[in-house]
């Protein structure tokens, strides 16, 4: 499995702005900050927020003549120590000290629930405790989940923590225009219960004004680390009436009924995968004019696809037009996976194999191909297959690429 390398303060506030701008206000708003550079979707800019947290963060350690203030990792490291976050350490690496301290205020929350409370809470957050004692400690409790469920666990609790800070500080809870799949999860996590523990935090003694914003701001920023490490994108891409719109219902259950998240522009449509509320399918336009007719938006989705799945019709043959297609999503540098759709339409089994072998020469060798039938003619008796292959390539793919907590999610909403 690859290993990644942790996201510095600056690549994640940029990649979140690429995303979307109003993801990033509530950390503007805990920092009191507006950048002079205008564009928040600018490189400039996100060096300038990342800055000026470190300056904060300066203020509280030592002083603000620090020059381009203290390392975000000491910021961080400060927040644990004040919190009495057990398990992080001095010089030790950002990420892991700020899963220290989710784990810490999801545990002081827990503290404040009732075992019913704290049921409905894991329930809603799609965390199986039933062989867990989840009326004891709560420290411990977590630990147990985090054993068991990974990363997932972290960005779950990352996402109840930093929706109940900004109830108490903001007023509200968070939405995220990027992917609105995390704000449905959000709602359901806190629903009934959302009001439970939001002075958990607030008990401690936040000495100092710039302490009380680089608490929040720090958690804010691990739970944008734990989203961009946990955001999966499937693209699907293809020529038309190939069987794209089959292959969402049939492989992803997504039924042409259901509405895409609000944010889909309209050359991309986007779908909750599951009910992770990081996984996403994307139902990409024709690429061969995409540069003209794509808004940058979509190609920022482009962008940030994991992998890319495209549905060609196998009696149609491979066109210029589908090798066009196919060479834009290659330069993405993404695995991508070719589903030679509607083979029961195929007259013999011996024109079958010689429409794949033209379309595997014409594709290379770097090309995984499967054959498949989303959407089987009722008349011929023939039943849908590929489901499997193509969710297996997918599942490989994300644990090649680090996701495998993800993927343990995904596996179970989609079974």
């Amino acid at each position: 499995m690859s290993q990644r390398s942790p996201l510095e303060l600056t690549d994640i506030v940029y990649r979140t702005a690429r995303l979307s701008v109003t993801d990033l206000e509530p950390l503007l708003k805990y920092l009191k900050f507006g950048p002079k550079t205008k564009d928040l979707r600018s490189r400039a800019a996100a060096e300038e927020i990342a800055h000026h947290l470190r300056r904060m963060g300066s203020n509280d350690i030592a002083t603000i003549f620090r020059g381009e203030g203290v390392a975000y990792e000491e910021v961080v490291f400060d927040v644990a120590e004040k919190i009495k976050a057990k398990g992080a350490s001095e010089g030790g690496p950002v990420e892991v000290n700020e899963a220290k301290i989710l784990e810490k205020l999801f545990a002081d929350s827990l503290e404040q629930m009732t075992m019913d409370e704290r049921r409905a809470l894991f329930q809603s957050m799609n965390l199986d405790v039933k062989n867990y004692a989840i009326g004891g400690g709560a420290a411990i409790l977590v630990q147990q989940l985090i054993r068991e469920f990974g990363g997932f666990a972290t960005y779950r609790f990352s996402v109840v923590i930093a929706n109940m800070i900004a109830r108490a500080l903001l007023g509200s809870g968070l939405s995220f225009a990027a992917n609105a799949a995390i704000t449905r999860v959000v709602g359901t996590m806190l629903g009934p219960i959302g009001w439970i523990a939001t002075g958990a935090w607030l008990a401690y003694d936040l000495a100092g004004p710039a302490f009380r914003k680089t608490v929040p701001a720090v958690v804010y920023v691990a739970m944008l680390r734990q989203m961009l490490i946990n955001r999966v994108n499937v693209g699907v891409v293809g020529s038309g009436s190939a069987g794209k719109d089959s292959l969402l219902s049939h492989v992803f259950r997504i039924s042409a009924e259901i509405d895409p998240i609000a944010g889909s522009t309209a050359t991309a449509s986007n779908f909750p995968l599951g009910d992770t509320g990081t996984a996403e399918v994307i139902n990409y336009p024709g690429f061969h004019d995409y540069r003209t007719s794509v808004n940058s938006r979509t190609d920022e989705m482009l962008r940030h696809t994991d992998v890319f799945i495209a549905v060609f019709d196998i009696n149609s043959g491979i066109s210029g037009v589908e090798i066009a297609m196919l060479e834009k999503v290659r330069k993405e540098n993404r695995p991508v996976l070719v589903c030679l759709n509607k083979c029961d339409l195929v007259r013999t089994k011996a024109d079958e194999e010689r429409l794949y072998a033209a379309a595997a020469q014409r594709f290379g060798t770097d090309v995984t191909i499967i054959r498949t039938i989303f959407d089987p003619d009722p008349r011929l008796g023939v039943a849908a297959k590929g489901r499997d292959e193509v969710l297996n390539w997918v599942f490989t793919e994300l644990e090649n690429a680090g996701k495998a907590d993800v993927v343990d999610a995904l596996r179970a909403n989609l079974k």
